[in-house]
């Protein structure tokens, strides 16, 4: 499948196949999307491209040592799950000047949860380990057999592995022939098949990559291996695993699959998903295409390098950027209108709000949008990062003695200074207002509660008031009934029916009068009683301290102490 120009310019690479061919296209696509592929090599240029798939040990020292083929001056290496290929990642570590220690974190398996699970008894044999240099790479790779080193290691992993679980948390690493970054990225989740499952954050989850520009026009994308979230109660966990697995992988398809001429139009109507390096080299040809150790030139439009140095630049940004991240904000937006309709509703006086739904949103929408806003803010210090370290130094008519300088290409520095601005002025202030949005909706809804209490507790008290009329308008009716029941024959043998009734009459009608004519005259001497008690006890006190003066009692020992004194 090979072409004959790629046969004789690269014997020693027998497994390269033309990525314009219809059947290799159809096979990377497959290729990306097996959780079993190791690895895959892309090379192109202006006008050919070539992949090769899988490749082992030998493969990859030939290819990382084979003289450039000035048809593919631009290589993108990606490895799936590195710590499974520690040769290979080895020959790469070697070539690029990998430190021992920035290699080891790169093939360190990632540990499953009951692998990081601290134990009770490691803290008391942590005075005992012997010290060690973690810049050097010692401890780990297992240089240390003392019996206590695998317990402090443990401990050691455990924190790493936490801390690099962070959002906000990324790795730079800078060598005379690369310069790497670490962070996580952001992929889709899969959809629930059945509904009502509960709450589902909109934090979509995340997976680490490693991305390296090296000095010889190398990509190079490290994978860590896949660490799949829970899957929910009811849903098949092959299909969800392999969705996760498409979805983790799309953003590196997509790039992937641009770099053929077979992938130009398939991203013609996603003008957000088009990361063809390709067709931006479609300009005039200039003399340096080589993957050659170079001059540093000046081109006119003040662009420094090669048209290569452009390719490797525009694919390492397309690499970084992934709107992936900006997809949960609108399902932010969509649940927080929701919250505010469910919240407003709350102003209607029969409409009873379930605060056990409200609260627990409102909590767990303000900690998903926090987190993004880390998220957001580490991937604009990381481009602050990218930009100090890969900014080019101009040498005109310098001809370098050493190894070439590893840079992005105005453009593409351009393009990093483009994404920080829409990170902060898209991601970062929708972001803050949505918090500040979520502030005011809590602060509205409490309100609404404390409103809501406030007339329940009018609408109580007016019934309490309501009961105690009634009960003083039937206090003198029961006492007077209760007279009529008095079994003394004085006095009920002369009581006739016609005599109660006037009574009760009577009666009912002066409770009546006094209960809703004179009530606020009662409570005026209510009122007048209460200022007549305090005035009482404040002459009480008054009386009672000149009682004590004159007989002599403890105010008097104490002044007469003082005076003393």
């Amino acid at each position: 499948m090979a072409s004959n120009d790629e046969q004789s310019s690269a014997e020693s690479v027998a497994e390269f196949h033309d990525f314009d061919d219809a059947e290799v296209f159809a096979e990377a696509r497959r290729h990306v999307l097996d959780k079993d592929s190791n690895n895959f090599v892309v090379e192109f240029g202006r006008d050919k491209a070539r992949i090769a798939f899988d490749i082992g040990i030998n493969d990859a020292k030939k290819i990382l040592e084979e003289h450039n083929d000035p048809n593919y001056p631009i290589r993108w290496i990606n490895i799936w799950d590195p710590s499974a290929q520690r040769d290979v990642m080895d020959a790469i570590g070697n070539k690029y000047g990998f430190s021992n220690r920035l290699l080891n974190l790169m093939t360190m398996p990632r540990p499953q949860q009951e692998e990081v699970q601290p134990h009770k008894e490691r803290r008391r044999f942590r005075h005992n380990r012997p010290p060690r240099d973690l810049e050097k790479g010692d401890g780990m790779n297992g240089n240390h057999s003392t019996k206590d080193s695998p317990i402090a290691e443990s401990d050691e992993l455990a924190l790493y592995s936490r801390v690099k679980d962070t959002v906000n948390y990324f790795s730079t690493d800078q060598t005379q022939k690369a310069f790497c970054i670490g962070a996580n990225w952001l992929h889709k989740r899969p959809k629930p098949t059945e509904r009502g499952h509960p709450r589902i954050s909109i934090m979509p989850p995340k997976h680490w990559q490693w991305l390296a520009l090296c000095n010889n026009h190398t990509v190079l994308s490290i994978h860590e291996r896949h660490s799949y979230e829970a899957v929910p109660e009811k849903e098949d966990e092959e299909y969800w695993r392999g969705a996760e697995l498409k979805y983790m992988r799309a953003h590196t398809l997509d790039v992937l699959l641009q770099q053929s001429a077979r992938g130009f139009d398939l991203y013609k109507t996603n003008p957000l998903a088009q990361s063809s390096v390709r067709e931006s080299l479609r300009k005039p040809k200039l003399p340096d295409m080589s993957r050659e150790q170079s001059e540093v030139s000046v081109f006119s439009n003040s662009e420094i390098g090669s048209l290569a140095d452009e390719g490797t630049s525009n694919l390492f940004y397309y690499l970084f950027e992934d709107y992936v991240a900006a997809g949960p904000l609108k399902a932010a937006e969509e649940e927080l209108n929701l919250l505010t309709q469910k919240v407003l509703e709350g102003t209607h006086r029969k409409k009873v709000s379930k605060s056990f739904e409200i609260i627990p949103t409102l909590h767990y929408l303000s900690k998903d949008l926090r987190e993004f806003k880390h998220l957001f803010e580490n991937y604009k210090n990381l481009i602050d990062k990218i930009e100090k370290a890969a900014r080019p130094e101009p040498h005109v008519g310098v001809k370098p003695t050493v190894d070439r300088q590893v840079f992005l290409t105005y453009s593409a520095l351009s393009r990093f200074d483009r994404l920080r601005d829409r990170l902060q002025y898209l991601m970062l202030n929708t972001i803050e207002g949505y918090v500040e949005e979520i502030a005011a909706l809590s602060t509205t809804y409490f309100n609404l509660t404390q409103q809501k209490d406030s007339q329940a507790t009018a609408r109580l008290t007016r019934s309490a008031t309501l009961l105690a009329k009634l009960t003083v308008f039937f206090l003198p009716i029961s006492f007077m009934t209760s007279y009529f029941s008095v079994q003394i024959e004085d006095l009920y043998i002369y009581w006739t029916g016609q005599m109660y009734w006037y009574a009760f009459a009577v009666i009912a009608s002066v409770s009546f009068v006094s209960l809703f004519f004179f009530s606020r005259l009662l409570m005026f001497f209510i009122d007048v009683m209460d200022e007549w008690a305090v005035i009482i006890a404040n002459w009480g006190g008054i009386f009672l301290q000149t009682l004590r003066r004159w007989t002599g009692m403890k105010s008097d020992k104490k002044r007469d102490g003082d005076k003393q004194e």
